[in-house]
């Protein structure tokens, strides 16, 4: 016996979806369709029964019932397109400004919305009926009042969810608004669910118009509704069943429909994008041959990673950061100026504070940081987990939780221009963002829109930056940009979705989005986390390779001191908020000034060692904060604490002048002896 044949999950949604494609179209064409005018009467044709003259019978004023239905089914479907235009418009727009916004704003916008959603929605349209009198404008008028609420509330929510994502700062960096962001960033994901919930809402104004045409206050006659038709056939039920069975019919049908199409697009059944039903989904084009990373979960993997010690683009690709070809190598870090700053600086950062609300005041999680990064040098900020090492690197370019304070100073210098980062106005923050400084986020999966192309990422960041100029010109930019990243098939990445790619893939695909401005300054905040050791080192020569083709300066965020030994001039060691030494790389890891410095050389694997030697490790818990203990955060863990550590917070004092090399340890070189720790290791 052969078995009936399957009804995919498409053909199901159509078939759900068919008393609404059919509302859609006889409403349309209903005057083609209708064999006569619904508004001529005919008192001798009164109460026909059905026939082949008149399918549906005539009312009691000879009026085809057939071409009133159609009519009915027009006017329905007029009421329910302008009420829906103007409920998803208002309420996907306001949600999303409130959503995105956030604070004060955000707060009231949710308090009218709850306000609007608890009132039951037909009496508000009976009471502005009343007022204002029947018709198709006022109706419109009353339902709408109603119906925008839930939108809001759905846009919000989704959008209160994304406000803080990696990809959003990604884009705030590269320079785009808050219109832009709003208008293609936000509104599209924030209109999905809202379409579901219209599909449902369908039948619920369809519904509602009838019910107020039913109680004399909706469409007035002679116009053909279906709810006005109820009434009308309501005394004759016994004798005349064509007269309220048909509409009564329409209604149920159109009702039930809407309700069940919504349960199928939320349940994921169906994508809720009508785009997607439009446009069939493309066909997957066959992975190219490769020995690179493997396929990542819920799509096929591009492997066109080249190792990244090959050669760079052709000329002209990518231009240093004063928008000229780069010189071949990496500037020499100067000396330190008088006073402390180094005369070759391009960012300071000068007693750098940042705190966060906390038990009704302000708790900081980072204080007293210094740093600078002179041009062509690579700068790395090292640490443990919650230390405040991305926090350090982040906060001069505003790239915080909106609840976090700010302070100190924080100045960039590119050619004759000065800036000062710390307090900087939203939109000359957005003229260096993605010009004069990129970022690469940690999460590279967060980091990109999922809905949106590789390609897609990548020409914002052009356009932001003013380059490219086409559709087609700008593509070539990234295309170019793609590949100096180290794709080597960059017109078949550009068509991906970040999920589409492997881990390595996608932290290249940021690097070039980064690069799109020429920035003189890139910041990578753990750039090889999560990677594996092969993927790891080619994204290092990468890194390598564009500082010294691009003359590009580097702040580089790590845990792994691997990464550090191999790619940074200079390093910044954070532990509790504050940095405890800093220096040149040779200095610092050749001849540690502090004991936290020191645990985190020794904590690393040895090459030499013998099968089964244990990891040295330090004891104790990290350091939260640089105000929740008094003293140094480190003593409780340090093996050469005295009791001076204590109670007295140290500061940074300079361990060799010539370098620069400085340390935050009371038992630093150069500082006055103190009474020798209580079993303190020989040589510690």
């Amino acid at each position: 016996m052969s078995r009936l044949p399957r009804i995919t999950g498409h053909l199901r949604t159509a078939m759900v979806a068919l008393p609404l494609l059919v509302f859609a179209v006889v409403g349309l064409l209903a005057p083609l369709l209708a064999p006569a005018d619904p508004t001529a009467n005919d008192l001798a044709a009164s109460l026909l029964p059905p026939s082949t003259e008149h399918l549906l019978g005539t009312d009691q004023l000879g009026r085809d019932q057939l071409s009133r239905i159609l009519h009915g089914a027009r006017i329905s479907l007029t009421v329910t397109a302008a009420v829906l235009a103007i409920s998803v418009t208002v309420g996907v727009v306001v949600g999303t400004i409130a959503g995105y916004l956030g604070g004060r704003v955000d707060r009231i916008v949710a308090r009218i919305v709850d306000m609007a959603v608890s009132l039951p929605g037909m009496l508000v349209a009976l009471a502005v009926v009343g007022v204002r009198g029947a018709g198709t404008e006022n109706l419109v008028i009353a339902m709408s009042l109603w119906a925008w609420s839930p939108y809001a509330r759905i846009a919000r929510a989704r959008v209160a969810g994304l406000r803080d994502s990696p990809h959003l700062d990604a884009l705030r960096l590269l320079g785009a608004g808050p219109a832009r962001i709003l208008g293609r960033h936000l509104l599209p994901p924030a209109l999905g669910p809202c379409l579901v919930y219209a599909s449902t809402d369908v039948g619920a104004i369809v519904l509602g118009v009838a019910t107020l045409s039913f109680l004399g206050l909706g469409i007035p006659p002679p116009h053909a509704e279906w709810g006005q038709m109820l009434v009308e056939g309501r005394p004759h039920l016994g004798s005349a069943w064509w007269l309220a069975y048909p509409p009564g019919i329409a209604i149920t049908a159109i009702v039930l429909a809407s309700n069940l199409l919504g349960e199928r697009l939320a349940a994921g059944d169906e994508r809720p994008s009508i785009l997607r039903w439009v446009l069939p989904t493309r066909p997957r084009i066959p992975r190219p041959p490769s020995a690179d990373a493997s396929p990542a979960p819920g799509g096929p993997s591009v492997s066109t990673e080249a190792p990244a010690s090959g050669g760079a683009s052709g000329p002209g690709d990518v231009a240093g950061p004063d928008g000229a070809a780069a010189p071949g190598g990496p500037s020499v870090p100067g000396g330190v100026a008088p006073g402390g700053e180094r005369d070759d600086a391009l960012l300071s950062v000068r007693d750098l504070v940042v705190s966060y609300p906390s038990g009704g005041g302000r708790r900081r999680v980072v204080a007293g940081v210094d740093y600078e990064v002179a041009r062509g040098e690579i700068l790395a900020i090292v640490g443990e987990s919650g230390s405040g090492k991305t926090t350090s690197a982040l906060a001069p370019f505003g790239l915080l939780d909106p609840s976090a304070t700010v302070s100190g100073s924080a100045t960039l210098r590119i050619g004759p221009d000065v800036h000062d980062l710390v307090g900087l106005a939203p939109s000359a923050r957005r003229r260096l963002h993605g010009r004069r400084v990129g970022v690469v986020f940690q999460d590279s999966l967060a980091t990109l829109n999922p809905l949106r192309t590789i390609g897609a990422h990548v020409d914002e960041a052009v356009r932001n930056a003013g380059r490219g100029g086409g559709r087609a010109a700008t593509r070539r930019v990234t295309e170019d940009l793609l590949r100096l990243a180290g794709l080597t098939d960059p017109a078949t990445v550009a068509r991906r979705h970040p999920h589409q790619l492997s881990g390595g893939m996608r932290q290249r695909a940021q690097i070039a989005v980064a690069l799109a401005g020429r920035p003189a300054l890139l910041v990578a905040d753990e750039p090889t986390s999560a990677l594996d050791v092969t993927v790891q080192s080619h994204l290092l020569d990468l890194l390598a390779r564009l500082r010294e083709d691009l003359d590009m300066s580097m702040i580089i965020v790590s845990h792994d001191l691997a990464v550090v030994t191999r790619l940074a001039d200079r390093v910044a060691v954070v532990y509790a908020g504050r940095i405890v030494e800093s220096g040149p790389l040779d200095a610092v890891t050749g001849d540690p000034a502090h004991p936290y410095t020191r645990g985190l050389l020794d904590a690393v694997p040895r090459a030499g060692a013998a099968p089964g030697t244990r990891f040295r490790t330090m004891p104790g818990r990290s350091g939260a904060g640089p105000d929740d203990a008094p003293g140094c955060a480190f003593a409780p863990r340090c093996p050469i604490a005295v009791p001076a550590c204590a109670h007295e917070t140290p500061v940074p004092v300079t361990v060799d002048p010539r370098t620069g090399h400085r340390s935050a340890c009371l038992r630093a070189p150069g500082r006055a002896e103190l009474p020798a720790a209580a079993g303190e290791r020989d040589g510690g």
